[in-house]
């Protein structure tokens, strides 16, 4: 095993929401938190159901505190400020994560509740002209989210939660002769990552901090934003037969054998890991250190928690600052009083699909052209050239669905939107790609709003908005619920939003859908009821 004293990385702000939960069963508002004094670590990640990018260029929301919220009115607090400003349609594509705590109170909850900075926590950046529109935010800012299961807080587990903004579901827009107004009716999914729900593809950054050429892993550190000090920031990135390596230190971002990352010299780079989260319980629980195995005054001990106090590897004394800096995986740095001063054990474990050392730029676009096994061109907005990486005897560039399929360059078609992650060395060549995500969710995909006008089987008839013909039909849509199709209930009040998995559908009821056009009707797999009380 390969190992680098531990640095510190600033984290950038671009990164955003992650929990770590155990999952359980079962739904409604109700929770109960514990009061026992014992505690669980708890983060949050963030992603984007897309919004149409030909409307907007940016969206920023302004997130100023998360919290827990306990049925019996308790709260844990995952993050308290400063505001940090998050542009939701960069994260259509993966999630990313923003904040973890270790101190959450053990106990079940089933609501999320996130603020925006009021009055202008959320930036419409128009694309037309790159005008600023900020919406009125119901609730005050305060949006109440219902899990679509509820999770509990163990003592020192750790499972990962995925809040999902769908910012083309909750930005309504409205025209009345030649103004447009718009107008903002949240719509969040939370969702528990577990083996039955895997998320999308999680991207980290940060130091490569250690590399176990035995395991094909990697230590990757600064990558995650732990709004405590004690130094828990790292990542284990396992690699296999699916994963490839892209270097823009010394080679220009061409692609290169994994046994290529997994040398010493690697360490201390800076890199990017895109990946899925593993499907594997890390333990968090902060051992009782035994009062003959605690450190001289003032002095500090490595304890594994591998190892009962009995079995400890590391027995002897040592200075706490010097050795908080070179702190070996997977153990606690414990003081004299049996406090853990630094804890190096991993957050999160990720299979890493591609790993891109150096500096590589992204660009989001749509298929210009159809792609060859050489590569493709794409709008972003100007027309730009990539190429596609096909060596010889190891992986190559990454072409990926959102979820983490792995595809070929035929899923790259016209008019399907792209994210690229790659080098172009001078503006007179084309961008060498290490990562292509694919957004195949879109094909063909429509939104429409309005209100029922009544059942029918299998689904309703939409009264669409003034103005607007989804699917071209004229006057009322037979809107077909899919046998998968969701509804989510938003009710909005004059002091706070609660957003609800469920819902019945009535007539009268201010809706939002989307899904895919027939002949003469519209098949949704999404459903939103809009109650708004003010």
């Amino acid at each position: 095993m390969l190992k680098r004293p531990l640095t510190w990385a600033a984290l950038p702000l671009m990164l955003f929401l992650f929990t770590l939960l155990t999952a359980c069963g079962g739904g409604g508002s109700s929770s109960s938190t514990a009061t026992s004094g014992k505690t669980g670590s708890v983060g949050i990640m963030l992603t984007d159901a897309p919004a149409d990018p030909a409307l907007f260029s940016a969206i920023n929301a302004t997130i100023e505190r998360v919290e827990l919220i306990g049925g019996d009115g308790g709260k844990a607090a995952l993050f308290d400020g400063p505001a940090e400003t998050v542009d939701l349609l960069r994260l259509r594509n993966e999630s990313v994560p923003f904040t973890f705590r270790d101190d959450v109170p053990v106990g079940t909850y089933c609501k999320v509740r996130l603020t925006l900075t009021n009055p202008d926590g959320l930036e419409l950046v128009l694309a037309a002209d790159g005008s600023s529109y900020f919406p009125k935010l119901p609730g005050n800012g305060k949006l109440d989210l219902l899990a679509r299961n509820c999770f509990t807080v163990a003592p020192g587990a750790s499972v990962t939660l995925q809040l999902d903004m769908d910012a083309g579901n909750s930005i309504h827009i409205v025209q009345t002769g030649s103004k447009t107004t718009y107008n903002f009716r949240p719509v969040v999914f939370v969702d528990v990552i577990n083996k039955s729900f895997s998320g999308k593809l999680v991207r980290v950054e940060g130091v490569i901090e250690d590399i176990n050429a035995t395991d094909q892993s990697l230590l990757l550190c600064g990558a995650l934003p732990s709004h405590q000090a004690n130094g828990r920031d790292c990542v284990t990135v396992s690699l296999g037969a699916d994963s490839a390596f892209f270097d823009n230190v010394t080679l220009g971002g061409d692609a290169a054998p994994l046994f290529d990352l997994l040398l010493e010299g690697n360490l201390g780079q800076s890199a990017a890991v895109v990946g899925l989260v593993r499907t594997l319980v890390i333990n968090d629980e902060i051992p009782d250190i035994p009062t003959s195995s605690l450190p001289g005054s003032d002095l500090c001990r490595i304890w594994d928690t591998a190892f009962d106090a009995a079995s400890q590897p590391y027995t002897d004394d040592v200075d706490c600052l010097d050795t908080a800096l070179v702190l070996p995986d997977g153990t606690l740095l414990i003081d004299d009083q049996g406090g853990v001063v630094t804890d190096h054990r991993p957050r999160l474990a990720l299979d890493g699909l591609a790993v891109e050392m150096g500096v590589f730029s992204q660009a989001y676009g749509t298929a210009a052209t159809d792609a060859d096994i050489n590569g493709f061109t794409m709008h972003t907005p100007d027309i730009a050239t990539v190429d596609l990486q096909n060596p010889t005897g190891y992986n190559g560039t990454r072409i990926l669905s959102k979820d983490g399929e792995i595809l070929d360059y035929a899923a790259i078609l016209v008019p399907r939107a792209l994210k690229v992650d790659g080098v172009q060395l001078s503006p007179s060549d084309p961008l060498k790609a290490a990562v292509v995500i694919v957004d195949t969710d879109m094909d063909g995909r429509v939104a429409a709003a309005g209100t029922i006008g009544g059942l029918v089987t299998g689904g309703f008839t939409l009264i669409p908005e003034a103005g607007t013909t989804p699917c071209g039909v004229a006057g009322d849509l037979t809107v077909l619920l899919s046998p998968d199709a969701t509804v989510t209930s938003v009710t909005i009040t004059n002091t706070t939003v609660d957003v609800s998995p469920g819902g019945v559908l009535e007539a009268g009821q201010e809706i939002g859908v989307s899904g895919q056009c027939g002949t003469d009707s519209l098949t949704a797999d999404a459903v939103v009821v809009v109650d708004d009380q003010r």
